[in-house]
Parts: structure tokens; C-alpha cells; sequence
């Protein structure tokens, strides 16, 4: 098991929807708060049984170290987030955590613009290293992206607004803000900077990230990536969660990521 993951067992507080088929579980977890970084993520299980067998990943989308409070931000899709979405206060939640081998690390260039984008349910833990960074410096250069098919499917955009977040929207569908992708969105903000004077974090569907990545390596911008894919122990054991690299090397998602510099990866 990675340094500092431990099975908790740990009371939730509160379980809100936010969009339609989007909740946020928030549970106290004192111990997992002390050491969760952005980028780390917790398998969650919610049977005693054998459905669903296996548990699932989600990543962290807030801590609140002071409290001990820790929230995951969850779309209901399959019986682990149905059983989740039943949760009440009061009601337990059974999770192994903080898991993952390579975390986001903040670029520590002097006057560097920090660029977010996220897609569906891969913002949360771009909340989660917004929040860190700025607590870290108020100065810090943020610029944050969010994609959607619809303006009924963006995740977070009223809290980023609210934190004073410089938070800008693409949907495909033109809903709301700019109509097309994501790179639609990030490629004026490179042009307009200076690739090298930005540093992108992304996470979301991988075709978004691919081309995320992509257009981060055209305008030499340095550009980490948190991979999603089915991690169901975490630890490296059960090699579900293998992906391939650019030099042609196999990797686990769960202990070698589930971070990379996306000029690693090989889409």
C-alpha cells in the first residue's frame, strides 16, 4: 500500500447534489486530511457484498485540514456511485486513501499563468490544486478552463466564480461561453502569453486530454495530465490500470501516475 494510505471507515456529514446526477459527499476524515496533496485519490467501496465487488476511484476535491473535512465530487453512473448517492449523514462511508504514486507538482517558475482545464468530472482536483496554490501565494497567476457538452453538465463553474477564480467555459454546443472544445478556449490564452510562460493541469475524458496535450506541446507549454481509468486496488497489484508510454514502456496509473507530463503518454 502506498506511504501513508490507510482503510477509513468515516462518517459523512453531508450529500448534495450540485447538478443534475452530480454530488459532492463530504465525510471527516482527520488523518487523510493531513496528508492529501491534489492529485491524490481514494477507492471507495460501498457494499458488504459482492455488487458491486470492487472498489472505485475518485479523486479529492476539497480538504479542509482545520476541520478534518474531505469531499468527493461524484457523477452517478454505475452501482458504486448509486450506493454513494444513497449515503445520509450520519450514514458511513468504507474508502482506502490517499492513494496515487505522482500527484500534480506546481510549477514554481516566477511569474509563470497556471492554466486548469477541466472536463465533466475531472475538475475536482483542479478545485483541489487551484485552492492549493493560492493559499500558497495570492499572487498566483490562475486561469481556469471548464468543458461540457451543455451548460446543464459544467461542474463547479458558480463556486469558481464565487472564489474570484478566473474561470472561463466551452460547451459544444454553444449553450454557454464559447462554442466548440476546450482548445478553443486554451489555444488564444497560449497564443496570447507565451506557451513557455504557462504552465497547463488537465484532467477529464482522454481524447480532451490528448488534445490538451498536444496543443500544450506545440506552444511549449509544460502540461501534466491526471489519467482516468479503472484503478480498482490502487496499489499496483492488480495491473487494471495499465497504460502505455510514448517510449513504449508499461505503466500503472494507480502508483506510477495518475500524473504524467503528457508528453509521456502515449494516446
Amino acid at each position: 500500500m502506498p506511504i501513508n494510505a490507510k482503510q477509513y471507515v468515516v462518517p459523512v456529514i453531508s450529500n448534495v447534489e450540485i447538478i443534475r446526477d452530480h454530488k459532492v459527499i463530504t465525510f471527516v476524515a482527520p488523518e487523510l486530511a493531513a496528508v492529501a496533496q491534489p492529485g491524490h485519490f481514494v477507492n471507495v467501496l460501498v457494499s458488504d457484498g459482492y455488487d458491486p465487488f470492487l472498489r472505485k476511484p475518485f479523486s479529492i476535491y476539497t480538504v479542509d485540514r482545520a476541520t478534518g473535512e474531505v469531499s468527493v465530487l461524484y457523477s452517478i453512473v454505475g452501482a458504486t456511485t448509486r450506493g454513494m448517492a444513497r449515503k445520509r449523514s450520519g450514514d458511513t462511508l468504507d474508502l482506502v486513501g490517499p492513494l496515487g504514486g505522482r500527484i500534480f507538482a506546481p510549477d514554481t517558475r516566477e511569474g509563470v499563468t497556471h492554466i486548469m482545464v477541466g472536463g465533466g468530472y475531472g475538475v475536482p482536483p483542479l478545485v483541489f490544486l487551484s485552492r492549493e496554490l493560492r493559499e500558497a501565494g495570492n499572487d498566483a497567476n490562475l486561469v481556469f478552463i471548464i468543458g461540457a457538452r451543455h451548460q446543464n453538465l459544467l461542474v463547479c463553474e458558480a463556486e469558481l466564480l464565487e472564489a474570484g477564480f478566473d474561470a472561463r467555459v466551452s460547451t459544444e454546443d454553444g449553450s454557454k461561453g464559447v462554442q466548440g472544445r476546450v482548445t478553443d478556449v486554451l489555444e488564444p490564452i497560449l497564443n496570447e502569453l507565451g506557451g513557455s510562460n504557462c504552465s497547463v493541469y488537465c484532467c477529464g475524458p482522454t481524447p480532451m486530454m490528448h488534445a490538451v496535450g498536444d496543443l500544450s506541446e506545440r506552444y511549449e507549454a509544460p502540461c501534466q495530465v491526471s489519467i482516468e481509468v479503472a484503478m480498482p486496488c490502487g496499489m499496483g497489484v492488480c495491473m487494471a490500470c495499465v497504460i502505455d508510454t510514448r517510449d513504449e514502456r508499461r505503466v500503472r496509473s494507480c502508483t506510477d501516475g495518475p500524473v504524467f507530463d503528457s508528453r509521456e503518454v502515449g494516446w
